[in-house]
């Protein structure tokens, strides 16, 4: 486990509440808060590559933290912060092998298909 401190906020004038039941993706936002919060992330940190469309890569980092006997798993969107932190710190990731595509009926409820209607 590494005892991690949100990398150079001096002010900080944010507090971003995230919650798997609520989001399904936390940000580098959500990732500081708890970390400010006395989190502390277990490394190896697992990253996921999702294509979305099959030409944009998206990484995700599988966060697992722990505080208070307490754990919580957040995924975290790849982004500058989170690049930096890993950077920084120098925490292992380990990048998964499997494929994965980013569906997008996975996010968002599919279209029910109407039936045109003679009139």
């Amino acid at each position: 486990m590494v005892t991690t401190t949100p990398l150079y906020m001096d002010e900080v004038v944010f507090y971003r509440h995230w919650h798997a039941k609520s989001e399904r993706f936390a940000a580098g936002d959500c990732l500081a808060t708890v970390l400010m919060e006395g989190w502390t992330l277990k490394v190896p940190i697992i990253m996921d590559v999702y294509w979305c469309m099959g030409s944009r890569q998206v990484n995700v980092y599988h966060c697992d933290l722990t505080r208070d006997g307490e754990t919580m798993h957040m995924p975290v969107l790849g982004n500058p912060y989170m690049d930096r932190l890993i950077h920084e710190m120098g925490l292992p990731v380990i990048v998964s092998e499997e494929p994965k595509q980013f569906l997008l009926q996975a996010v968002a409820p599919a279209q029910a298909i109407q039936e045109k209607v003679s009139v």
